[in-house]
């Protein structure tokens, strides 16, 4: 008769470390069940069980033989006995405990917790490995990165990005400094006839220089730094809402940092 509603089957395989007991390794098997059912009190039984176990034989290996070894010799088969028994008699509740983790996603969700506590531990960073460099990244950063389009970040762009509806020679002429036909060139590069600051008085984030970031709201050495480094690693940002997200602008400064800053030359 079954205890549960995963069948007899289930129930049959979810019982394999009985066999351990008839093996005399009840500590293992008690170890094991109070480990997956996560009870404590089978735990401490397997403890109980393991120091029998290992002080009879103990004793049965190193006094001569006679009356304390004879009783050393009865306990220990008396615990096998026991634990064999006891396993028995535990079975119907483990498997019942076992349904119960599994229905309800007790292990997914110990999981996502451990995960959560390796995230903290570690400062919520992800490794990204970039132009040769180690850099570290929050994860982000590496959220935003995955599903940038990476035409625009390619070293050899296979066709003339300025070729097409748009395309206009003199564009391409006036920025040979900037971009090469035949490779890419970083943003960081200066062009004489970009211009930093707009007529409206806006930073381009993606010319800019690091001084320049820094008169931006809410814009430290350290933010300026990541900022420079991504727009590196990403060719540019392709708005100003992305270098928000991307270095982590604390919202009382969001909306002075859009009206400041710019990706139009």
């Amino acid at each position: 008769m079954t205890v549960t509603r995963r069948g007899l089957l289930w129930e049959i395989l979810n019982s394999w470390w009985i066999i351990l007991s008839f093996c005399g390794l009840s500590f293992i098997s008690f170890f094991y069940i109070g480990n997956k059912s996560r009870t404590t009190k089978w735990k401490v039984t397997g403890i109980l069980y393991f120091l029998v176990y290992v002080v009879a034989l103990t004793c049965i290996a190193t006094l001569p033989f006679g009356t304390l070894s004879n009783i050393a010799v009865v306990v220990w088969l008396a615990s096998l006995l026991i634990g064999l028994i006891q396993s028995f008699m535990v079975r119907k509740e483990y498997l019942i405990r076992r349904d119960y983790i599994l229905t309800n996603g007790i292990e997914e969700k110990d999981i996502e917790e451990m995960r959560k506590h390796v995230k903290k531990q570690y400062k919520g960073k992800d490794y990204i490995e970039s132009s040769g460099n180690d850099t570290h990244f929050d994860s982000t950063y590496h959220s935003n990165i995955e599903y940038r389009d990476y035409d625009t970040v390619s070293n050899k762009p296979e066709t003339n990005p300025f070729e097409g509806e748009y395309y206009d020679e003199s564009i391409v002429k006036n920025n040979e400094e900037i971009l090469d036909n035949s490779k890419y060139v970083s943003y960081s590069k200066k062009n004489k006839d970009a211009e930093n600051i707009s007529k409206s008085n806006q930073i381009n984030i993606n010319f800019c220089t690091m001084d320049e970031l820094l008169k931006l709201p809410g814009v430290n050495e350290e933010t300026a730094a990541k900022a420079v480094s991504l727009r590196e690693m990403l060719g540019g940002f392709n708005s100003v809402q992305e270098f928000i997200d991307m270095t982590h602008i604390e919202p009382q400064y969001v909306d002075q940092i859009r009206e400041k800053a710019t990706i139009r030359e």
